[in-house]
């Protein structure tokens, strides 16, 4: 009778202490639905962006963005909309020679189970320009998006200015 009751004990230890299966997949499931991209149409559109201020083209940028999209660059207090960044952006190309040279950007878009339809864009761009005194200046620039319906809704860019503002 001892060896009976030990061996039932043992075996509800045993089955008390395990996981049963079905609690695993779900944790599986749930980490299936991350991911980070290298290529696809989010990273294409941030590439579009890059490009298109490199470029001068003010209009193609600001096709990028949401109508309700803001944009905050190093310690910004207050967020701006795109649109008047891109006129600031305006005011400093008056300034250079020529075009942007944005080399090639590394660009990936993160997506996060939760967060509502937004993925998360991140890109790292060394913009190089010349002014129009000759001097070149170089700059690498850290940049972080939030895209949703094909639309950049948000932009925190992170740069040296240092030799900018020349």
């Amino acid at each position: 009778m001892k060896k009976t009751i030990l061996v039932a004990l043992f075996a509800t230890t045993l089955f008390a202490c395990s996981t049963p299966a079905e609690k695993a997949a779900p944790a599986e499931t749930a980490a299936a639905t991350s991911s980070c991209v290298r290529t696809g149409p989010e990273v294409d559109l941030i590439n579009k962006a890059i490009a298109s201020y490199g470029k001068g083209d003010w209009a193609t940028l600001a096709s990028c963005f949401s109508d309700t999209a803001t944009s905050n660059h190093n310690n910004d207090s207050v967020a701006m909309k795109i649109a008047d960044r891109i006129e600031l952006y305006k005011k400093q190309r008056a300034g250079i020679d020529g075009e942007v040279d944005y080399g090639k950007p590394n660009v990936e878009v993160v997506t996060v189970e939760g967060s509502n339809g937004i993925k998360w864009g991140h890109s790292w761009t060394k913009f190089t320009s010349k002014n129009k005194a000759g001097k070149t200046t170089s700059t690498l620039t850290f940049a972080s998006f939030a895209i949703k319906d094909g639309k950049l809704q948000w932009e925190g860019i992170i740069y040296d200015t240092k030799g900018l503002q020349n």
